[in-house]
């Protein structure tokens, strides 16, 4: 044995080293992220309105997001026009995957609560006897610095600089918190009040924050079982709204398979999303007919080749407008 070690000692060593470079390029991760083509969620259990059939036609799109990934994956999807490959955020490299499922729940809520919202109020133009009722009750904390330690996700920012949101409509509120040193009183789940004396200091991750609204009574009465799903993000705000406006005016789409892209904000805004390329592909995969896009991410995907028609929209009214024109 050591005869044999000792006549063929270059030809291991460059086998250990050839051995432990191939290992260091398949395993060990790089400061990389990659966003790859997913799948559709069929958003027909996700709501549920009393003596109204949701239509099984309308679908959310979502992407895979890996991070960190290796060298070889780095090379392996860097030139695939259809993955996009990044370097990681400050905010990825600080957050968990518990924080991110934790952020995902607090955004699905308020893409939900928006989409109700925005719906009912549409609906309600075309039938007066639907109708909701509904306040906005503070900021949802999104993101902090996670020095921070009595912060907690989901709490509920009530007032800035001693300024009430009760006094405030919700973007002018929400405008409030954009200070390098801010004063806020903080709502926990539990009814605990706190008060945080924020002071930006160089590397802080920043506030993030949705509006928070309570919808008090709808008719028709409705409910949201998509909640309890392990899914989360705000991006299927548009299509959320779609859906439920579709069921509350029986609109029958046929056997189109809609799909699409876009947050909703307080104002009807249909707000960009990431990962735009990633979801074109994945609606093509997926055999998709209609795809509801903001207007704004319209540029980028436009000489992409698809079998599916694109409805480019700036707010959620004109693409209700669109669906209700096109299968009342």
């Amino acid at each position: 044995m050591l005869k044999f070690l000792k006549d063929n000692l270059k030809k291991i060593v460059m086998l250990a080293f050839a051995y432990t470079y191939v290992l260091f390029v398949a395993v060990v991760p790089i400061d990389y992220a990659v966003t790859a083509p997913g799948g559709l969620t069929s958003m027909n259990t996700a709501f549920v309105i009393e003596g109204h059939d949701m239509p099984e036609e309308f679908y959310t799109i979502f992407v895979y997001s890996y991070r960190p990934i290796t060298r070889f994956q780095y090379y392996l999807f860097k030139n695939d026009p259809k993955m996009i490959v990044s370097k990681m955020t400050p905010a990825q490299h600080q957050n968990t995957i518990i924080d991110e499922f934790r952020k995902g729940q607090i955004s699905k809520f308020y893409s939900y609560q928006t989409a109700l919202i925005h719906a009912y109020q549409m609906a309600s133009e075309k039938d007066d006897s639907i109708f909701i009722d509904y306040g906005f009750e503070g900021l949802s904390i999104y993101s902090y610095p996670r020095r921070l330690t009595e912060i907690t996700y989901g709490d509920v920012v009530i007032e800035i600089d001693g300024k009430s949101y009760e006094d405030y409509e919700p973007e002018a509120f929400f405008n409030l918190s954009e200070h390098q040193n801010v004063q806020y009183k903080i709502k926990k789940a539990s009814g605990e009040i706190y008060e945080v004396t924020y002071e930006q200091i160089a590397n802080d991750l920043p506030f993030g924050f949705f509006e928070k609204y309570e919808i008090y009574d709808a008719y028709p009465h409705f409910e949201t079982p998509g909640l309890s799903s392990l899914t989360g993000g705000p991006s299927g705000g548009m299509l959320q709204t779609l859906s439920i406006y579709a069921s509350l005016l029986n609109i029958n789409i046929g056997d189109k398979k809609i799909t699409g892209t876009g947050t909703v904000n307080y104002n009807g805004n249909v707000g960009r999303i990431g990962g735009i390329v990633q979801k074109i592909y994945t609606a093509e995969w997926a055999n998709a007919d209609i795809f509801f896009i903001p207007i704004s991410h319209y540029p980028e995907i436009m000489d992409i080749k698809v079998s599916f028609e694109i409805i480019p929209v700036f707010t959620i009214e004109e693409a209700a407008d669109w669906l209700y024109e096109n299968f009342y």
